[in-house]
């Protein structure tokens, strides 16, 4: 790789990397153990995840399909962990309802499941024909519920007039970070000429350390 490549390489990588760290230090190692942190460590470990599959098949494309697979799978539980770190935040969860961890194992169950089944080495066509749009759908959908869960938050934000408080701005920050990563990924795989999944990983490590600085 020449110097460009290497650059872009580095900081691409390095947000993966860092937001692998933050969701293990968030998932396992806070000394007050909230509902919200464990959300918040898994969202940040399945899109680091998500991110870091991009980086490496860009620059090594002849990686084994299991890398893809994985990175799908992760991409399966960002949503759901954004839409329930919010919920359990605004409305001051601490403990998670049942109908949480039912949805949740049901959503583990079908992807882990249809990966089994229909590996996508072996079934290529059915993954990039119905299950990314399916995967991708349904973060969608989760990305509409997180909106409307803080939609006062939203108005706050945008309604100049009004102060937001740190947490208020990092709870926006974290739903339109999502959705710009969404958005961009999106338009990758519709094959906008603007969007590339390399970029998707630059924008996360840029929207990552505007995180940590709020």
């Amino acid at each position: 790789m020449d110097t460009g490549k290497e650059l872009l390489f580095f900081f691409s990588a390095l947000g993966s990397f860092n937001g692998l760290i933050l969701g293990v230090y968030f998932f396992f190692f806070t000394k007050k153990k909230y509902l919200t942190n464990y959300f918040l460590g898994a969202m940040l470990f399945a899109l680091s995840i998500r991110i870091g599959k991009s980086v490496f098949v860009y620059f090594h494309p002849e990686l084994p399909k299991m890398y893809l697979q994985l990175g799908l799978t992760a991409c399966f539980f960002i949503g759901p962990c954004l839409y329930y770190f919010l919920k359990s935040a605004v409305e001051e969860i601490n403990v998670m309802p049942k109908s949480w961890k039912l949805i949740l194992l049901f959503w583990g169950t079908l992807i882990v499941g249809a990966g089994i089944v229909f590996p996508y080495e072996y079934y290529p066509e059915l993954w990039r024909d119905y299950f990314i749009i399916a995967i991708y759908f349904q973060w969608f959908v989760y990305i509409a519920f997180s909106g409307f869960t803080i939609r006062n938050v939203l108005k706050k934000i945008f309604n100049t007039k009004e102060k937001t408080s740190p947490s208020e701005l990092w709870f926006g920050t974290l739903f339109l970070g999502n959705f710009l990563l969404f958005l961009f990924y999106f338009l990758a795989i519709m094959g906008a000429s603007a969007a590339t999944y390399i970029g998707g990983a630059v924008v996360f490590s840029f929207i990552l350390y505007l995180i940590i600085s709020i």
